[in-house]
């Protein structure tokens, strides 16, 4: 019965149906649109096809369009209404040396509001140089003597067109020689040189021109060898800035075990009067060093302080260290992987035994005025001397303000310093070395006035290859903290050093301070002194030198780094009649022009000549 009256009913709704006028069809919205693409990573020059099924009922397709603007073009685009398929081709410029995120968009026609998109990276083509016998990334400055030769091969990533690189040498003449051995191959032959040169080898990519990458090169009249590095007095590593008497190098670092986690850093002081490599955790953003901890989690953190008040806060890490063809690594072969302070970039707090009244850390290139330091003073930790370490608990069970244990959450300014294993502690370096371990030497040219730069070398060990010989030196060996005595002016500087890492001679004596820089001494007129460095136990040299009125040559000479004759006063102003620990001349880098100085490292032997520690020049 139901179903007969509804049939009825639905009859009579029909014949009415067909009364009424038709009106005109409303537009219908598209529903929404899906896209997709073929691969999610595009190179230089390659292409993806994007699709887009479009829901709409008036089949008008979508508009294209990417981000960036004019960064790769949109072609070929179809619509197939039958499928509701549109499609799109974009491919990549085929020049271009930065990275970007490349999206691609699908506007509705009949309603453009309606969209969808899809991102995908574009990876440009990157090249990196390393030594193709080693297998190793290159060190930033590769020493080499006449007619050495070093294989060099170009890693080439996202170039699917494998056309590899060109190969070219700066300066163009005089430079030395390349032979092509393949695509990405070529092998350097070092010319010969009257001077310390140095010379860049740049790959340019074929597929894109605008894609490079250069290694520097040092080629020396004669002496060189894998344990040789270039120093570089320069001026430093901080744009528009210019830093006075700083010996630079280039280091490699590498996360532990790893030879493609690695990192370049120039701009690293080279300082005989610290120990271990310091650097500043903004220069390494592709690194991640393992931070040591205690059993309990908490991260060990070091304090390095510095006579003029400033500090060095930072994690203590490990790292796998190379410089020319040395290295502290298990990966070669070495004793263990480096020790070294990562200075913290962040402003956190600091215990107050470490700043000793500083009110922040020297932890940017512009306060450092170098993106690093690396210490090779003549002891193997930092917490050593003469045999003595004063961090671990052996020596005394009150540590010294060195070492910290700190939360993940950090350590507050009322912290105190903890004892640590001298596995833990940092590491010069040189030590580690499997070879040419035992000491270093340091040679800059003799200069006799201002000049905007010069090139030296710092050479691995002492008397361990034929390029390292001890020869003729005078010998001064240290006391137990490392010092020898400056007869000067009538007094006894009993705690006199040698530090490449100070930018003058700073020593006490009546000559009048600058006005402006006042670090520095400013005679009216040149003024030539001398004194005798006496060792603890044998040898006596006198050295002449002379000083001038710095506040003059910074004027003068302002974009000049090197000054032979900047020297000033010392902790102590007035006269050491009595001698005491304030009693020091401090013999900075002014004195290594125009010298070979040695520094041998406690704890290890040179043939043939007294106990370690001790230097010469």
């Amino acid at each position: 019965m139901r179903k007969v009256l509804l049939l009825a009913s639905l009859a009579v709704f029909l014949s009415f149906a067909g009364c009424f006028k038709r009106g005109p069809e409303l537009v219908q919205t598209p529903l929404s649109i899906s896209i997709s693409t073929n691969i999610s990573l595009v190179g230089i020059g390659q292409s993806a096809t994007i699709t887009a099924i479009v829901y709409d009922q008036n089949s008008q397709g979508v508009q294209w369009s990417a981000s960036p603007l004019n960064f790769g073009t949109l072609s070929n685009s179809t619509y197939d209404p039958s499928t509701l398929t549109a499609t799109v081709t974009y491919t990549a410029p085929p020049v271009a040396a930065n990275s970007s995120k490349v999206t691609v968009t699908a506007n509705s026609i009949t309603n453009p509001s309606i969209s969808a998109s899809i991102s995908f990276n574009f990876s440009p083509i990157t090249i990196s140089l390393q030594n193709n016998l080693v297998g190793v990334p290159l060190a930033p400055l590769t020493t080499l003597n006449p007619y050495n030769r070093i294989q060099l091969f170009a890693a080439v990533l996202n170039d699917p067109s494998n056309l590899g690189v060109i190969y070219s040498l700066s300066p163009p003449n005089g430079a030395g020689s390349l032979t092509v051995l393949d695509n990405f191959t070529s092998l350097y032959t070092a010319p010969t040189v009257s001077a310390a040169t140095t010379i860049i080898v740049t790959a340019t990519s074929v597929k894109d021109p605008a894609v490079t990458a250069s290694q520097t090169l040092a080629v020396l009249p004669s002496g060189a060898g894998p344990n040789v590095v270039m120093l570089n007095v320069n001026g430093g590593p901080v744009p528009g800035q210019v830093y006075s008497n700083r010996a630079f190098t280039s280091i490699l670092l590498c996360n532990p075990g790893s030879i493609t986690t690695c990192q370049t850093i120039d701009g690293i002081l080279v300082d005989t009067g610290s120990y271990g490599l310091r650097i500043l955790d903004s220069e390494i953003p592709l690194l991640n060093l393992p931070r040591i901890s205690d059993p309990a989690g908490n991260i060990l953190e070091s304090c390095a302080s510095w006579p003029d008040g400033s500090f060095l806060w930072g994690p203590v890490a490990t790292a796998d260290f190379y410089i020319g063809g040395e290295a502290a690594t298990l990966q070669l072969g070495g004793v263990r992987s480096a020790v070294i302070q990562v200075i913290s970039s962040a402003a956190a707090p600091v215990p107050e035994s470490c700043t000793n009244g500083a009110t922040a850390s020297d932890n940017t290139p512009e306060l450092l005025g170098a993106n690093g330091i690396l210490g090779i003073g003549p002891e193997p930790t930092d917490c050593t001397l003469s045999g003595v370490n004063y961090c671990d608990g052996s020596t005394q069970s009150t540590p010294p303000n060195v070492y910290y244990a700190c939360p993940n959450t950090g350590c507050t300014t009322q912290d105190s310093p903890v004892l640590v294993n001298a596995l833990q502690q940092i590491s010069n370096p040189i030590p580690l070395f499997s070879t040419d371990n035992n000491g270093v030497i340091i040679q800059l040219p003799a200069v006799s006035d201002p000049q905007a730069s010069t090139l030296g070398t710092m050479t691995f060990g002492i008397g361990t290859e034929s390029n390292n010989s001890l020869g003729s030196a005078t010998v001064l060996t240290l006391d137990a903290n490392d010092y020898f005595t400056t007869i000067f002016n009538g007094q006894l500087l009993t705690n006199s050093y040698v530090d490449s890492g100070s930018n003058g001679l700073f020593f006490p004596d009546s000559l009048p301070p600058c006005s402006v820089n006042q670090e520095f001494y400013c005679p009216t007129s040149p003024v030539t002194l001398s004194a005798t460095n006496v060792g603890y136990t044998q040898g006596q040299s006198t050295v002449n030198f002379t000083v001038e009125d710095a506040d003059s040559l910074l004027l003068t000479f302002s974009q000049d780094s090197v000054f032979p004759t900047f020297a000033g006063p010392s902790p102590n102003r007035g006269a050491c009649a009595v001698p005491s620990a304030l009693c020091v001349f401090d013999w900075g880098l002014p004195f290594f022009y125009g010298r070979n100085v040695y520094v041998a490292i406690d704890g290890e032997t040179v043939f043939n000549a007294p106990a370690s520690p001790w230097l010469a020049y």
